[in-house]
């Protein structure tokens, strides 16, 4: 007995020794940044061989593009153990080979931000890095850290020295060892490029949701967005996603938000640098939105992106082919499957949300629309060529496709499973016993899925998966509305009813909303009117788009309207009947006068009414 305990004592000593001698050593020093670059060295593993290549990533999971990062790495040096400098070769924009590699002992170079400089190919800021002395540092970590060819198996550790009061929001297992240093882990290359970490002063909170823990980190460029705020919504989403899973498949998750000054966002976005929006990773996701001082447009733009986000936990995490488990940073093979990926995430995040009551029927399916005028800027294409050959730039250029020609294909493809199984599987079951076959460390053949995907709905679904997934045939929305009892038209001239010309701003000190741009108009609605109520209901932030929709935009049933305004502290009511005509909807979409109770059926199965 004594002998065997001692053994087993001595194999574990030898196997943590093995584990100090081949790892990643890294350290990042986010105390003392200079020019808005970080300093980096690396005590290197053991090499082997007399020459090895170094790597950081062309292009990474989750981002369907070239990255490049290799472009923002300067100062590359290469020592041995005596400090003397080894000969190394830039390969191209992302490697360098380094000679004499067996007495390699340390690795160091900088880190520049890809958010602030003026560059050809900007790098969407999600996927990027943030580097801003004493107020935050959004570490990418793909952006940071490189890897030997062939030892991205290999467990890194991160020395990270901080300013005090600065706190590191992330997945990852984070050894806060003390106010001015955390030491991170992570057992391979691909579990640290999958989970970013956001350095700020903390606002942080957490809640749990069934056995599942979510964590909030929150950066606000001036302060107006709170996590608290942010958890709130997080709330029912989390919620709604637990029942949807029946039990969220995660322990625990991190969101990690950027809130940029809008002002700031606007100039960015003007030269083409970026935009908002968010990238997921398995165990958490990472945001760049603008600061927005009205609650109920906050609420709706974390609603839409977070619940994208989370339901990533289901595909790619639980469900994802050989190209996404093996993924090759510096020479990227695709995945033909970014319509399930993207595609039936977005339309998922879209229907939990109707079927949850975070949203209703009528904005479901003006979601719907959008997403039909969205499409068509794409045109019809194979789904699975685009995905498959996305890196090229003709095929880059369609890569947003999967949020709405996707999203539809989902919705469109859920009907068909439903409607052939006589309601006994819909397109949640299928993707659900997909991923219990597979699961997060088995992936699946990536020319295989459509045959697995018939196998667990039904025969006639490869016909569908052939023609509009595969195929490149336009989508039939008359066929598919129809059988929910939607009449679809792609354009149709309805009669409409109009205000007159003008537009409303948000007066913050006030809470309220004024007219502006106002031109001739029936009513004598003028510039500054502060808008109060419309036929008697109350305007207020949490239903102005709903009666901008309705009155503004697309009026077909209030040919007279009765505002009451505020003018120069006065409160005035201005009624009356407003201009009429005839105008030609794209893309129509209406519930039928009289659908039958089939589709009635098929519509309340869907949305959950």
């Amino acid at each position: 007995m004594i002998r065997s305990i001692f053994i087993a004592a001595f194999v574990i000593s030898g196997t943590l020794s093995t584990f100090a001698q081949n790892s990643y050593q890294y350290t990042a020093d986010i105390a003392n940044i200079k020019s808005d670059a970080v300093a980096i060295t690396l005590k290197t593993p053991a090499i082997s061989q007399q020459e090895v290549t170094f790597s950081f990533p062309k292009a990474i999971p989750g981002s369907y593009a070239r990255k490049d990062y290799g472009r923002f790495i300067a100062d590359f040096e290469a020592f041995d153990k005596s400090g003397k400098k080894l000969k190394i070769n830039k390969l191209n924009e992302n490697q360098y080979s380094i000679s004499n590699a067996t007495t390699l002992d340390q690795i160091s170079y900088r880190v520049n931000d890809t958010w602030d400089e003026k560059h050809k190919d900007f790098i969407f800021q999600p996927g990027g890095s943030n580097i801003e002395a004493g107020t935050n540092v959004v570490m990418n970590n793909h952006a940071f850290y490189g890897y030997f060819e062939g030892m991205a198996d290999m467990p890194f550790e991160i020395a990270v020295s901080k300013p005090a009061d600065f706190y590191g929001a992330t997945h990852l297992d984070v050894n806060r060892a003390s106010p001015q240093k955390d030491i991170i882990k992570a057992k391979n290359y691909v579990y640290l490029a999958d989970n970013p970490i956001i350095y700020s002063r903390p606002d942080t909170a957490s809640f749990y949701e069934g056995k599942s823990k979510i964590n909030i980190a929150v950066f606000s460029a001036t302060g107006k967005v709170k996590s608290a705020q942010v958890t709130a919504y997080l709330k029912p989403i989390s919620a709604a996603l637990n029942k949807f899973f029946n039990g969220l498949p995660i322990s625990s998750y991190q969101f990690l938000y950027y809130f940029e000054d809008p002002e700031k966002a606007l100039a960015d976005r003007a030269k083409g640098e970026g935009g908002y929006g968010a990238l997921e990773h398995n165990y958490s996701s990472l945001y760049y939105l603008p600061e927005m001082t009205l609650e109920s447009r906050l609420k709706s733009m974390v609603y839409d992106v977070s619940m994208h986000e989370f339901l990533h936990i289901q595909t790619p995490l639980n469900l994802h082919s050989n190209e996404i488990e093996h993924f090759n940073f510096t020479a990227p093979v695709m995945s033909q499957h970014l319509w399930l990926y993207e595609g039936i995430t977005e339309y998922f995040a879209q229907l939990v949300q109707v079927q949850n009551g975070l949203t209703n029927e009528k904005q479901f399916f003006a979601k719907m629309r959008e997403k039909m005028s969205e499409a068509d800027e794409f045109g019809d294409f194979s789904m699975t060529e685009m995905s498959k050959r996305v890196m090229e730039d003709s095929f880059q250029k369609k890569y947003n496709s999967v949020y709405s020609r996707g999203a539809l294909l989902g919705l469109m493809l859920d009907l068909e499973i439903r409607e052939k199984t006589g309601g006994k599987k819909d397109l949640k079951q299928v993707i659900t016993e997909l991923s219990k076959k597979y699961g997060p460390n088995r992936p699946f053949d990536d020319n295989k899925l459509f045959d697995e995907f018939v196998a667990a709905s039904h025969p006639a679904v490869k016909d569908f998966l052939d023609k509009y997934i595969a195929g490149p045939n336009a989508i039939p929305y008359q066929e598919y509305f129809g059988k929910i009892g939607y009449e679809y038209a792609p354009t149709k001239d309805v009669q409409a009813y109009y205000p007159g010309k003008m537009g409303l701003k948000y007066d913050e000190p006030t809470k309220s909303f004024l007219f502006t741009g106002v031109e001739n108009n029936p009513l004598g609605i003028a510039d500054n009117d502060v808008f109060k109520a419309i036929d008697g209901v109350a305007v207020s932030g949490e239903n102005i788009d709903e009666i901008w929709g309705s009155y503004f935009q697309e009026n077909t049933q209030h040919p007279s309207i009765s505002f009451t305004v505020v003018r120069k502290g006065q409160e005035k009511t201005l009624s009356g009947k407003i201009l009429d005509g005839q105008f030609k909807t794209k893309h129509y979409l209406e519930p039928m006068p009289a659908a039958t109770a089939q589709q009635k059926q098929l519509l309340s199965a869907l949305i959950g009414r």
